[in-house]
C-alpha cells in the first residue's frame, strides 16, 4: 500500500469520532470511486487506470486527498481533496483549493463535513498556503463561512466535449516549460514582431517584472524560481505563455493554464486560468483577447473537461465573450504566510 501524500501533515488538533480514521488516500482504495459517485459523474475506470491517475497525482506532489475510514469495515465513509497550485507570485509562493468534499449517504447528519473541511482548513495551514479557495452553490455559502471562507470573487466556467482528451502529451524540450507543440498555430490576430512561446527556465528577470504589475510578487531569488519552475515542470499540468517582443526580447504578455487531475468524469482533466497580465506598455493592443484565447484553445486540445478562472465584477462581460458562465460562487479566506512545516 502506497499512501498519496505524508500522514503527518494530518491535523492532531481536529478530534475524530471513536471508530473512524482519517488517513491519506491509498494506492488500493479503489472504493474511493463508489464515493465520489455520490458526489458526481465518475464513470468507468478500472484498477490499473485508477493506480495510473494515483501515480500522476502523487508525482505532482500538490494532491491531498483525505479519506475518513470506519474501522471494522473498513470502509471509507467521507473524502476530501486539498489541491496545491504552485505560483511564482507571494515570493514564490502557493495556493489552496478544496475540492471533491463527499460524505456518504448513509453517514450524513454526523457532521463530517464539517470535519473534513476542518482538515482541510488545518493541512492549508501547515502546508503554508498564502490563499485557500473553493467553489459552492448559493445555499452553501453560510456552511463554508464558519470555516472562515468569504465571497470576494467571481467564478466563471465553460464545459467542453470529453471525448477527445488525451492520454498524454508530449515533454518539453529544452529549457521550455512544456511543449511548445502544444501551442495552437498562430493566427492572423498576433501582432508583427510578437512571439508566441513557453516560459523559459531563464525567463526569470523579465516574467516576474511583468507579474508585479498584476499582484505582488516579493522577492524570489534565482534558487526560489529555478525550484519552482523545476517543480512545475515534474508535475506535467504547468503551462506558463508568454508574448515576446521580438525587437526588445522583452516579454510583454504572459498567462497560465494549470491541469488538475482528476478521478470524476473518468479520470478527466480540469483546467484553469491563472495570473492574465499585459505589460502596461501594450495595453489596448488586444494582447490580452489573444492570450485567453490561446489558453482555451490550449485546455481544448488537452483534452480538459471544464475550464474556469476568478474574476471581479467589472470583468465578467470581458471573460463571457471567451464562452464562460458564472453558475456557482467562489469563496476564499487568506493567511499569513509562514514557513511550511514541510517544504514543497
Amino acid at each position: 500500500m502506497v499512501s498519496l501524500f505524508d500522514e503527518r501533515l494530518l491535523p492532531s488538533n481536529v478530534p475524530i469520532p471513536d471508530g473512524y480514521r482519517l488517513r491519506a488516500l491509498r494506492n488500493d482504495d479503489y472504493e474511493y470511486l463508489e464515493l465520489l459517485k455520490q458526489l458526481t459523474s465518475v464513470g468507468f475506470i478500472n484498477q490499473l487506470v485508477f493506480r495510473k491517475r494515483f501515480n500522476a497525482m502523487k508525482n505532482a506532489q500538490s494532491y491531498y486527498i483525505v479519506v475518513l475510514e470506519q474501522l471494522g469495515s473498513p470502509k471509507i465513509v467521507g473524502a476530501a481533496t486539498l489541491l496545491i497550485e504552485f505560483k511564482y507570485i507571494h515570493e514564490a509562493g502557493t495556493r489552496g483549493r478544496g475540492e471533491d468534499v463527499v460524505v456518504d449517504e448513509k453517514m450524513r447528519g454526523k457532521k463530517f463535513g464539517a470535519l473534513l473541511n476542518q482538515v482541510l482548513v488545518e493541512m492549508a495551514q501547515t502546508i503554508g498556503v498564502y490563499k485557500l479557495s473553493l467553489e459552492c452553490k448559493t445555499e452553501l455559502i453560510t456552511f463554508y463561512n464558519k470555516f472562515g471562507y468569504n465571497k470576494t470573487l467571481h467564478f466563471l466556467d465553460q464545459r467542453f466535449d470529453e471525448s477527445s482528451a488525451p492520454v498524454h502529451w508530449p515533454k518539453p524540450r529544452g529549457n521550455a516549460l512544456f511543449n511548445e507543440d502544444l501551442l495552437p498555430p498562430s493566427d492572423s490576430n498576433l501582432p508583427a514582431g510578437i512571439r508566441i512561446r513557453s516560459l523559459h527556465s531563464d525567463d526569470m528577470d523579465e516574467y516576474l517584472k511583468l507579474l508585479e504589475q498584476l499582484i505582488s510578487v516579493g522577492y524570489v531569488s534565482k534558487t526560489d524560481f529555478e525550484k519552482r519552475f523545476a517543480t512545475m515542470k515534474t508535475a506535467d499540468s504547468y503551462f506558463i505563455v508568454v508574448l515576446e517582443d521580438l525587437s526588445t526580447s522583452k516579454i510583454v504578455g504572459a498567462a497560465t493554464l494549470v491541469v488538475e487531475f482528476k478521478y470524476i468524469h473518468e479520470c478527466g482533466l480540469r483546467g484553469r486560468v491563472e495570473d492574465v497580465v499585459v505589460d502596461e506598455s501594450m495595453r489596448g493592443k488586444k494582447l490580452g483577447v489573444l492570450l485567453n484565447s490561446i489558453l482555451v484553445e490550449m485546455a481544448k486540445n488537452l483534452g480538459v473537461y471544464k475550464l474556469s478562472l476568478e474574476c471581479k465584477t467589472d470583468l465578467i462581460p470581458f471573460y463571457t465573450k471567451f464562452g464562460y458562465k458564472e453558475n456557482i460562487h467562489f469563496m476564499v479566506q487568506r493567511f499569513d504566510e509562514a514557513t511550511p512545516v514541510i517544504q514543497l
